[in-house]
């Protein structure tokens, strides 16, 4: 009787022994198969849409009011120091979809051709309004009084387009930064 316990503990040290504790039953590695070459589907090119773009402002109406600009009587008083001038573009009031920039740099142009007004670096205006937009949900005037003195302008020129009936009306003002006094103001029509 002492022989079974022994030769029972003998058998399992032994078995145990071989048994890689490590490894289970089934978990050995295999050897792959021959594969054979894998055909991929021909790789075909995604469609490609062109971008939407937003319905551009009449830049029409932009020019006829950089003109009206230029040729007021208390415009033309300031423009002869070159003073620097900050235009933002007109806040789209429509309810459309309407990039207003193109009027901006429309008016810019125009007036820089027949006054000696300077003006700020588009680049830096829209990169410090898209700062305020996200810091403050939207544009005010005060802000953009701000926007000006950062930038070294001595006046604002800025405005709204609205939808009246079957037109446009952009209206536009010019503010002294330094006094906040309103210098000039105007509105155009014109037909959608």
């Amino acid at each position: 009787m002492k022989m079974r316990p022994l030769l029972l503990l003998s058998v399992l040290l032994l078995g145990g022994c071989s048994v890689n504790p490590y490894r289970w039953p089934g978990s050995e590695p295999q050897t792959p198969a021959p594969s054979e070459p894998v055909t991929q589907p021909p790789v075909t090119q995604p469609e490609v849409k062109p971008p939407v773009q937003k319905p551009v402002a009449p830049t029409a109406l932009a020019v006829a009011m950089a003109d009206a600009f230029v040729q007021a009587p208390e415009v033309r008083e300031l423009a002869n120091g070159n003073p620097v001038l900050l235009l933002t573009p007109p806040q789209n009031g429509t309810g459309e979809s309407l990039d207003t920039r193109p009027m901006a740099a429309a008016m810019i142009k125009r007036i820089q051709s027949k006054s000696e007004f300077r003006f700020v670096d588009p680049g830096q205006v829209a990169a410090i309004t898209s700062q305020l937009e996200y810091q403050q949900g939207g544009v005010n005037p005060a802000s953009l009084v701000r926007l000006g003195r950062q930038t070294g302008a001595g006046y604002m020129l800025y405005g709204d387009l609205v939808q009246q009936g079957g037109r446009y009306r952009l209206a536009m003002s010019l503010m002294d930064l330094r006094s906040g006094e309103l210098l000039w103001n105007a509105s155009r029509f014109a037909s959608r």
